[in-house]
């Protein structure tokens, strides 16, 4: 199976179970499903590999980027501004 292939079954997938809870509970419910695609499943994956701790050049290699900065700017930096805008919200 190519990764082309994959894609295309993985995003079937969502778009049946956008379908579905649409049906059961309503467009609004179901808007972020809809919303949901291979690339945002592989962000997500990522983000929550970096969250638990994972060796930045073993995700930067599995993700198949060319320079660990690529891994380091698009995930680790993005959680770090994640961070710090929470922290403005909380009440001193």
């Amino acid at each position: 199976m190519t990764a082309r292939q994959l894609s295309r079954l993985v995003q079937e997938v969502f778009d049946n179970a956008h379908e579905a809870m649409k049906k059961q509970q309503g467009e609004e419910r179901a808007r972020k499903l809809k919303e949901a695609t291979t690339h945002w499943l592989r962000h997500t994956g990522a983000s929550l590999e970096i969250e638990r701790g994972r060796a930045l050049k073993d995700l930067s290699e599995d993700l198949g980027h060319s320079s660990m900065a690529t891994t380091d700017t698009v995930y680790v930096q993005s959680e770090d501004r994640k961070r710090a805008e929470s922290g403005k919200k909380r009440r001193v």
